[in-house]
């Protein structure tokens, strides 16, 4: 969920690689997660439950590397 480009909540979140004033790297659930933008702050991030909630001017969301489905992955 994003709230007017400047305060987020992502769920799914399994690892928070890094962070900084202008990028957050994370491993989601579904692959790797690249938040860009200015003057990012995380606010909270959960391991346990998935959640991750920052603050900031975000400008773009890149999802990269997704999983494959199971049968892909067991019958190559």
């Amino acid at each position: 969920m994003l709230e007017s480009r400047n305060h987020a909540l992502i769920t799914g979140v399994e690892k928070v690689v890094d962070a900084c004033p202008t990028t957050i790297n994370a491993i989601t659930s579904e692959g790797g997660l690249t938040i860009k933008g200015a003057n990012l702050k995380i606010v909270s991030y959960s391991e346990a439950d998935g959640s991750l909630s920052f603050n900031g001017e975000v400008s773009s969301f890149v999802y990269s590397g997704g999983k494959k489905p199971l049968l892909r992955r067991l019958f190559r």
